[in-house]
């Protein structure tokens, strides 16, 4: 079988080693996500007016195929069983639209935000060749598709930018502990680094946001539409609390995207795939929470950042045992059962 696309093909060497698990890991949770976004796509470039919006929706779109293309391809050879994904199935056509353009173009922004971060992790865990030039190839793609939708985003005046800074003239060194400080006494004032992750974290969860309220309008199970609503009131309070830090020291907060979802309620997603994106989203967010609490420094903003991981993880739980519930939880591939082999079970 050739590959659809020679530049991954491995020349350099005379054997190419098996994937290794990681590798598969990889290629497993990538199809899984780009199925998904091919149909959250389809629906977007049923309405769009604006043609640098469409543009850039059907380059992502572009991008997706070709990628499940090549992880089809990787997965064949090494005889794994190409996984389920999503199809048309799990989108509906001939509905009411559900997104503006505008909110279009900032999910693209972010979700390749978020897939910057994805590839450069599945770059720094593969081995073999082939798999490594695939994920270079990945991330110049998406730092393409990142630039033009930011481009556009600044063009069009719709992208909020972070607040600036005024420059220091002089190199300083922390001297006394209420640099670490946060809850009483001497407090100084919030650090570039910490206003970086106050800043965009806060964007990330407004879009998160307002895509599960319009997951939430067009389920068709009440019991999804419940979750979704919980989920809704769960970003909220963490808006609240990323707003409150940076509204402390007079900072502006990023556009809220909610007016953005249009006010349809016909079913336009299929409910498994809408509880999928919201596990990704759930994933993605306990993960910058993560790197938040790793770095800044102000102990009352890190307690802030391990209180709302903690709640996010808790709603990501729930949902995977709802989607266990209803058999709709892909598994990815195991390592073989030893002992069930040795004993023929």
């Amino acid at each position: 079988m050739k590959s659809p696309i020679q530049f991954y093909e491995s020349n350099d060497i005379e054997h190419t080693p098996r994937l290794t698990a990681p590798e598969v890991a990889n290629l497993w949770s990538q199809y899984q996500n780009d199925t998904m976004a091919i149909c959250i796509f389809k629906h977007m470039l049923q309405f769009i007016i604006n043609k640098d919006v469409k543009n850039i929706i059907e380059f992502a779109d572009d991008i997706a195929k070709r990628q499940i293309e090549q992880i089809s391809f990787f997965l064949n050879e090494e005889k794994f069983a190409i996984p389920h994904g999503f199809t048309d199935d799990d989108v509906y056509p001939k509905t009411q639209q559900l997104f503006s353009d505008q909110f279009c173009l900032i999910y693209i922004y972010i979700m390749s935000v978020n897939g910057l971060g994805g590839y450069s992790a599945a770059l720094g865990t593969s081995v073999r060749t082939d798999i490594r030039e695939y994920y270079v190839k990945c991330q110049n793609e998406t730092m393409e598709l990142f630039n033009k939708s930011l481009d556009v985003a600044l063009e069009q005046g719709i992208i909020s930018r972070p607040p600036s800074i005024n420059p220091n003239n002089q190199v300083e060194f922390a001297e006394k502990q209420s640099f670490l400080a946060g809850f009483f006494g001497e407090q100084r004032p919030l650090n570039c680094i910490e206003v970086t992750h106050l800043f965009w974290d806060l964007k990330k969860i407004q879009v998160s946001k307002a895509l599960t309220l319009a997951f939430s309008q067009v389920a068709k199970s009440e019991e999804i539409r419940a979750y979704f609503w919980r989920g809704i009131q769960v970003y909220k309070k963490q808006i609240n609390v990323l707003e409150a830090i940076l509204a402390e020291h007079n900072l502006p907060v990023p556009k809220s995207e909610d007016a953005e979802i249009l006010a349809s309620i016909e079913p336009t997603f299929s409910d498994r795939l809408m509880m999928h994106h919201k596990a990704l989203l759930g994933a993605t967010t306990a993960g910058f929470y993560g790197t938040a609490i790793a770095s800044v420094q102000r102990s009352d903003v890190a307690l802030a950042y391990t209180r709302l991981v903690a709640e996010m993880l808790k709603l990501t739980d729930d949902g995977a045992k709802i989607m266990i519930k209803h058999e709709w939880l892909e598994e990815p591939p195991y390592l073989e059962d030893r002992e069930r082999l040795v004993k023929r079970k």
